[in-house]
């Protein structure tokens, strides 16, 4: 019972952090204004974290050694508690930016440490399951965390959102020490280890997909609050409503694509890639109103919340000998991606629009579909080296 707390308490974790994370994108509309600048140049507030995160996600594991993993986990949540301080009392959007660089070292450290410290609470057989509870947490932010500090932002303001995200990470902090078990490296990863994983051709491709379809998901979904005001017409009392239909979506898919990703993750990808891609088309045209925004966002949802487990899955099966070393760069892959459909997505929503800014979301998806099929049809990864036994995951202590 004790392994499978410990994979649910790390779920809450990373609860926690998607949800400092994606914070700014419900609240953009009240915090903009507030602080003096543009939902574009707001849109910097997830911009700035993602880079930061893809660094240090690719430090992470030369760091660490063999150190507990734990640690990584818990010093993310601490440094959460600390950005969410400096952003509950931020003066300007400069000193906002400084809060969000904590907010960047949080989830880059988390990240690419999560499915290691996930899959060693539990046997080998079980390590499918507990990469899916793990990362139910994912959807779980969009369900319940954005949609709840989007409702304290635009009803109490955006400032006690953050406060409220700040405890509840200080709390995740010490349910980690006391409920998960440590989990270290026979075989610390080298900076070497590190750039040679980039040969692996499983590697290769999680990396290219996750630049393609996170990067296209986020460049619309950054800025899904306006989107909906102004493409649906949906009042901004009800964005969050809106935003929990597509959180809940999420968690069914994250789970949903579970029997799919046992039976090959290439074809759950496959699967993900153009359901994303159907459903940033369903935005572009036929979300017109409130009613139809009602039936785009859940199918929205349904295939962005099972994306995080799905390509991660991708990795633990394509990079043979390399799982460790993929996971961090898929890490950072993941984060420059929301950090690029931020930006990108900014630049677009001010220069072409939000119709613009879909569509080049939608030709992206595209891109991403051809490199799966692609791949599905050269057969499975052949692996870049032969693998480390007893060292391909970090062992439970």
């Amino acid at each position: 019972m004790r392994r499978w707390a410990g994979v649910a308490v790390l779920a809450m974790g990373i609860f926690i952090l998607i949800t400092i994370e994606e914070l700014p994108i419900g609240v953009l509309s009240v915090m903009a204004p507030d602080l003096g600048v543009s939902e574009g140049m707001a849109g910097l507030a997830v911009t700035v974290p993602g880079v930061l995160a893809a660094l240090v996600a690719m430090a992470t594991p030369v760091i660490v050694g063999r150190l507990d993993r734990r640690l990584a986990l818990v010093l993310a949540l601490v440094a959460v508690v600390a950005s969410c301080a400096v952003s509950m009392l931020a003066p300007n959007f400069a000193v906002l930016l400084l809060g969000r660089v904590l907010a960047g070292v949080a989830i880059g450290l988390y990240w690419a440490v999560l499915p290691i410290v996930a899959v060693g609470q539990v046997p080998p057989a079980q390590q499918a399951a507990a990469l899916t509870l793990a990362f139910s947490g994912t959807g779980g932010a969009l369900v319940l965390g954005v949609p709840l500090a989007t409702w304290i932002g635009t009803h109490l303001g955006w400032r006690e959102a953050f406060a409220v995200v700040g405890a509840g990470a200080l709390l995740m902090a010490v349910l980690i020490v006391l409920l998960a078990r440590p989990v270290r490296s026979e075989t610390p990863i080298t900076a070497r280890m590190m750039l040679g994983a980039t040969g692996n051709r499983g590697v290769r491709n999680a990396i290219t997909l996750t630049l393609v379809l996170v990067t296209a998901q986020f460049i619309t979904y950054s800025f899904v609050s306006p989107v909906l005001q102004e493409a649906a017409g949906v009042p901004l009392q009800r964005i969050s409503a809106m935003l929990l239909l597509f959180g809940i979506a999420g968690v069914i898919g994250n789970f949903a694509i579970g029997p799919v990703i046992r039976r090959s993750a290439p074809l759950a990808v496959l699967v993900i890639a153009v359901g994303l891609g159907l459903s940033l088309l369903a935005v572009l045209l036929v979300m017109r109103s409130p009613g139809a925004a009602l039936a785009v966002m859940p199918l929205w949802g349904l295939f962005a919340g099972a994306s995080s487990v799905t390509i991660q899955s991708f990795v633990g099966s394509e990079s043979h000998g390399a799982v460790e070393e993929g996971t961090a760069l898929n890490s950072a892959a993941f984060n420059v991606s929301i950090a690029l459909g931020a930006g990108i997505g900014g630049l677009l929503f001010e220069t072409v629009g939000r119709n613009g800014m879909t569509l080049v979301s939608v030709a992206m998806v595209a891109v991403g579909v051809v490199v799966i099929v692609r791949y599905l049809r050269r057969g499975s990864a052949d692996g870049g080296r032969p693998a480390r036994h007893a060292g391909t995951l970090p062992e439970a202590g």
